[in-house]
């Protein structure tokens, strides 16, 4: 699948209803699963990949409310400083890693989130292995001082794995405009192209680029949980409902609501292309 729409041809009638396929055959292709993966699971696979031993430096940047640092620490027994800028989800890793320690005390005792933002790390240059990065540049502009500060903060040979959203030229300029300011993207974090000039502009290399499309969307499906049908279901509320849910949530939530379900379905219609990059320093 490529990201450009191919030209389309005006079809007549006759082709589009005649005998141009048979319908139960192509049904029965279309429910034939394309095996797709695991997100967690492919990303978990990557961090093996780097055979790094136990002990490991690892710094998670937008680590929300610790749940991937304390995986990282607890599959493999990593050191895991977080960095979050937002006081509520630090206030929930305060909370979980309390937990967590009850749970699994030696583990816990590896972790640490602190407050901080990708643009302005203050680990000391060449001090980390492994930077875990999951689906949060989209909320910054500055992605060149960002991967400076990857760069400078690993370790010769140290790797970062980014999963980052990108957006298709299947997505108009009309709807990028609709949907990004209320949940805080900026459109250009959405753009390859700008993503990896500024990954090589700081001297990391793109050891490796995994474009997912809507495949770990369809493994969600697959799996039973549903979470992209859901979010159509609520795109389709939030549109018909609009007054309502403005009302008693307020405007603030109503449009990153419709922003975050949109983001799900996006995906899977070829709108948006999730891409896990792997670099190295």
């Amino acid at each position: 699948m490529t990201d450009t729409p191919a030209p389309r041809v005006f079809r007549s009638v006759d082709e589009v209803y005649g005998d141009t396929f048979d319908d139960e055959e192509v049904e029965a292709a279309l429910n034939e699963s394309l095996s797709p993966r695991s997100l967690n699971q492919l990303l978990f696979d990557l961090v093996a990949e780097t055979g790094l031993p136990p002990g490991s430096t690892v710094l998670d940047v937008g680590a929300r409310d610790g749940r991937y640092s304390f995986e990282l620490s607890r599959r493999f027994g990593f050191t895991v400083r977080g960095v979050e800028p937002v006081r509520r989800n630090l206030d929930n890793a305060a909370r979980d890693l309390a937990a967590f320690a009850a749970d699994d005390p030696e583990a816990a005792a590896r972790v640490r989130i602190d407050e901080g933002v990708a643009e302005k790390l203050t680990d000391p240059s060449g001090s980390v292995d492994l930077i875990w990065c999951r689906d949060v540049l989209v909320h910054v502009e500055d992605l060149e001082t960002v991967f400076g500060e990857f760069r400078r903060v690993l370790k010769p040979g140290g790797r970062a794995l980014v999963f980052q959203m990108t957006a298709t030229d299947w997505l108009t300029p009309a709807e990028a405009a609709f949907m990004w300011p209320p949940a805080g993207i900026h459109a250009t974090s959405l753009d390859p192209q700008r993503i990896e000039a500024a990954i090589t502009g700081s001297g990391l290399t793109i050891a490796q680029c995994i474009q997912l499309h809507g495949e770990t969307r369809e493994r969600a499906e697959e799996d039973g949980l549903n979470k992209t049908s859901e979010q159509l279901l609520w795109v389709s509320r939030l549109l018909r409902n609009r007054a309502a849910f403005e009302e008693r949530f307020g405007t603030i939530a109503y449009e990153y609501l419709l922003t975050d379900s949109l983001w799900g379905v996006y995906q899977m219609i070829g709108k948006l292309n999730p891409r896990i990059y792997v670099l190295s320093a």
